[in-house]
C-alpha cells in the first residue's frame, strides 16, 4: 500500500485537455491541495503548488505519490468530480464533434503492473484498469530500462483501449471486467468498494466482517507482488 505510483504515459492526444477547477466541488479541490498541493522538493522551503491546468499537469502531480494501491473514497470522489464537472467543457466539445470520443487518460506503474485512469468527460464515472504482471527491477541499474518497458507496454495498449471504447461505447465499456485484454473496473464501483472497506475498518477487530476484510486485503496484496 505504501509503494509510490510512477507516471509512465500521458497520450499526446489528451495531454493538453484542460481541467476547469472552478466547476469541481470545493471539498475535492481541498482534498487535492491537502494531498498533492505542497512542493517539498526543496527541504529548506515549502511551496504551494497551483491546481493543475491540464490532464498532463494532473498526472505529473500524482507521480511518485501514493496513488494506486489503497485509494480512499475521497480520491475516487475527486476523480469522479474531475470527470463530471472539471471536464464538462471537454464533454461539450465531443458532442459537437470537435474532439476524439475517448476520454483523457494516463498510465502509471504500481507494484508489478501498469495501471490507467480513463476519464469519461461529463459523466460521473470513469474506468481504471491494469496490465498483466510485469518485471520489477531488482536493482537501481535496471530502473531506466524497466521504465522504458513500462512506457512501451502503455503505448502498445493505448490504441487498443481507444479502439475498444470507440467500438463498444463508454456505456458498454464501463460494465466490462476486461477492456482490450486488461482487467478493469469502474471508478464509481471502486468508490462503493472503498466506502464499504472504510466502514468495515471501523468494526471491532474480532468482528467476522473485519476479519474477512483483512484476509481479502492480504490475499490481494500477496497476489500483486
Amino acid at each position: 500500500m505504501g509503494d509510490p505510483s510512477l507516471l509512465r504515459l500521458v497520450p499526446a492526444s489528451c495531454a493538453t485537455v484542460p481541467i476547469d477547477w472552478a466547476k469541481v466541488p470545493e471539498a475535492s479541490r481541498k482534498f487535492f491541495l491537502e494531498s498533492w498541493g505542497t512542493d517539498r522538493s526543496d527541504p529548506d522551503t515549502t511551496k504551494t503548488r497551483p491546481l493543475p491546468a491540464t490532464i498532463d499537469d494532473l498526472a505529473k502531480m500524482f507521480n511518485e505519490s501514493k496513488f494506486f494501491g489503497y485509494m480512499p473514497p475521497q480520491l475516487y470522489t475527486l476523480l469522479l468530480d474531475i470527470s463530471e464537472f472539471g471536464l464538462a467543457a471537454e464533454a461539450n466539445a465531443r458532442v459537437n464533434g470537435r474532439a476524439p470520443r475517448v476520454g483523457p487518460r494516463f498510465y502509471m506503474k504500481y507494484l508489478c503492473y501498469v495501471w490507467f485512469i480513463l476519464f469519461l468527460p461529463g459523466q460521473r464515472d470513469g474506468i481504471t484498469g491494469w496490465s498483466a504482471k510485469l518485471h520489477v527491477a531488482a536493482s537501481e541499474e535496471e530502473d531506466e530500462p524497466e521504465a522504458a518497458n513500462d512506457k512501451a507496454v502503455a503505448e502498445e495498449y493505448d490504441p487498443r483501449l481507444c479502439e475498444e471504447v470507440e467500438r463498444r461505447g463508454t456505456i458498454t465499456a464501463r460494465f466490462m471486467k476486461k477492456v482490450a485484454g486488461w482487467d478493469a473496473s469502474t471508478l464509481k464501483g471502486s468508490l462503493h468498494e472503498a466506502q464499504l472497506l472504510e466502514a468495515t475498518m471501523e468494526l471491532p477487530d474480532d468482528h467476522p466482517a473485519y476479519r474477512a476484510m483483512v484476509q481479502n486485503v492480504m490475499s490481494s496484496l500477496r497476489s500483486m507482488r
